[in-house]
């Protein structure tokens, strides 16, 4: 399963299996990582779900995105808003 980010990387990875060569000399912070890892999981003969593309956290303007998303409503992601909002207490 990917989340695809808007940047070119993916905000999400899961697998059931470690799966080191998803993640070994990958061109990281360029908008090749996406491509790449979907390119790594096909030659390995990984089935690839994808989830919605959304944006990932890389800078403090992100994570001030974030935030602003989850105080406009009640949705996913459940846990990060429920982990922002202990924060807040």
């Amino acid at each position: 399963m990917v989340g695809p980010s808007d940047d070119g990387g993916y905000y999400l990875i899961g697998v059931r299996r470690p799966a080191p060569f998803l993640f070994e000399r990958m061109p990281w912070s360029t908008p090749a990582v996406l491509p790449e890892t979907l390119r790594r999981a096909e030659a390995k003969g990984l089935h690839v779900a994808r989830l919605p593309v959304w944006f990932d956290v890389d800078t403090a303007a992100d994570l001030d995105r974030l935030r602003a998303e989850l105080a406009g409503g009640d949705g996913p992601p459940m846990h990060t808003r429920s982990f922002f909002a202990r924060r807040r207490q």
